[in-house]
């Protein structure tokens, strides 16, 4: 016969560190999981859970508004596999800082146009995937990480190597064709 001598469990419970004051607040914050916005996708992907992580975390940072967002953006990823994209970003829930010359898009291409390769948007093999983020604005595109101008873009040789405007002598730009 065996016999266990246990000790009790003294650990904390797992309650949100919340003050009675920011719980309601915080509650009502995790709880636009559950607004139509987000309805599309209750059958499939149930808020409940994520408005509990929700909850916890923003208790634990003090209701610091980007643990919000990340719950949030989670959920909308686990809907985005189950095959239901939301919008659900604006300039004052949760925005997405782009940087100068681009904005946000709820769903940006897997491969953007590019100063080495400005049809490489419409070229892309299209699919289901997409994500959220930043794409350049109209007339624009990326060169090392940056949006610039098409005018700012370099050109190409015969050979169809590419060159960059900083690169190019006064020479090689007479036997270059720009876009």
């Amino acid at each position: 016969v065996l016999s266990c001598s246990c000790l009790s469990d003294s650990r904390e419970d797992d309650a949100p560190p919340c003050t009675a004051e920011n719980k309601p607040v915080i509650e009502s914050q995790c709880n636009v999981l559950k607004s139509e916005k987000f309805k599309a996708c209750h059958n499939l992907v149930k808020p409940e859970d994520f408005i509990q992580i929700c909850i916890y975390d923003m208790c634990q940072y003090d209701g610091m508004k980007s643990a919000l967002c990340d719950i949030v953006q989670v959920y909308v990823d686990t809907c985005r596999n189950h095959g239901i994209t939301i919008k659900w970003r604006n300039s004052t829930f949760c925005p997405l800082p782009c940087p100068s010359r681009s904005h946000y898009t709820d769903c940006v291409s897997t491969c953007p146009s590019t100063c080495n390769d400005i049809f490489a948007s419409s070229l892309c093999e299209k699919t289901e995937e997409c994500t959220e983020g930043c794409e350049c604005d109209d007339n624009y595109v990326l060169s090392n990480g940056k949006c610039v101008p098409l005018r700012d873009c370099g050109c190409r040789d015969d050979d169809n190597n590419y060159y960059s405007v900083s690169s190019l002598s006064v020479e090689q730009i007479s036997g270059c064709k720009t876009y």
